[in-house]
């Protein structure tokens, strides 16, 4: 299973509002999946990794907001370890999708993901999730090079992944949100010194995510690059074709703002717990 957030390592309005139209639809035009099948469809999709790999991405410290991995310490990377719990974002998730997520975009999902192509892809993509950033972007980047230099049509195959899965501007509204929440808890911890109002600070985050649009899309380039380098461009292609369909745009939908929300609430926790800790540098 792809994740939107797929370059955040380097609602909030908007999720309230496609939260709540998810819940209307799902009440409106069917039936929510049960929490079995929902479980069910987490582990044949990879979703799981997903949300698990949160962890991971938190405890390398917080890159969000432009600070080196190394800036708080091993006192950091303990309390984010506390604070994003794999198995417990995991039942958060599910309790949001069993509120939200039609049957109907359960079994269309999973239909998808138990194929022989599906399972094949849900390997590489978990591989991707847990896999050192490092060697992903160094490896991914020489990929890419080589694609150009070749002028293959590979290239055109990962950029159309990259938005099948959904709009670069959600992802950025999504990942501007997470860092305001986050910041605005430890400001209210006493554990950042900035001293910016809500609306400031999302207008600053916003002009320099945007700034960083391009340099987030080569990131997002190389990753895919490096996740399936073994998968063949037919193959490629068949992902894409499967992904722009009505029904895998709802999954992803819904399953995007079940992680955005997932990870606002854990990013406002640890915000807030930042006070707790002896910091090796000031936030």
């Amino acid at each position: 299973m792809k994740s939107l957030l797929r370059s955040f390592r380097v609602l909030p309005p908007l999720l309230s509002l496609l939260v709540a139209g998810l819940v209307f639809f799902s009440q409106s035009h069917a039936h929510a999946a049960d929490r079995d099948k929902l479980q069910a469809f987490l582990k044949v999709t990879g979703y799981d990794v997903v949300i698990e790999s949160l962890q991971q991405g938190a405890m390398a410290g917080p890159g969000m907001v432009g600070e080196a991995p190394d800036t708080f310490g091993k006192q950091y990377s303990k309390l984010a370890e506390e604070v994003f719990v794999p198995e417990e974002m995991v039942r958060r998730a599910v309790d949001i999708l069993e509120a939200v997520m039609p049957e109907a975009l359960v079994d269309a999902g999973a239909d998808f993901y138990a194929s022989d192509l599906g399972q094949r892809l849900v390997a590489v993509e978990n591989a991707s999730h847990m896999a050192d950033d490092t060697v992903k972007y160094t490896e991914g980047q020489k990929l890419v090079q080589q694609m150009i230099d070749s002028h293959s049509p590979r290239l055109d195959l990962l950029r159309e992944l990259d938005r099948a899965i959904g709009s670069a501007e959600t992802s950025r509204k999504a990942v501007v949100e997470i860092q305001v929440r986050f910041l605005l808890a430890a400001m209210a911890a006493g554990a950042s010194p900035l001293d910016m109002t809500e609306t400031e600070l999302r207008a600053e985050l916003m002009r320099e995510a945007v700034a960083r649009a391009p340099q987030s899309e080569m990131l997002g380039l190389m990753a895919n690059a490096w996740t399936y380098r073994d998968i063949s461009d037919a193959d490629l292609a068949a992902y894409v074709a499967a992904l722009e369909t009505p029904e895998m745009q709802r999954v992803y939908e819904v399953l995007n703002a079940t992680q955005f929300q997932v990870m606002i609430e854990r990013y406002q926790v640890l915000g807030a717990r930042l006070g707790e800790l002896q910091p090796e540098q000031e936030l």
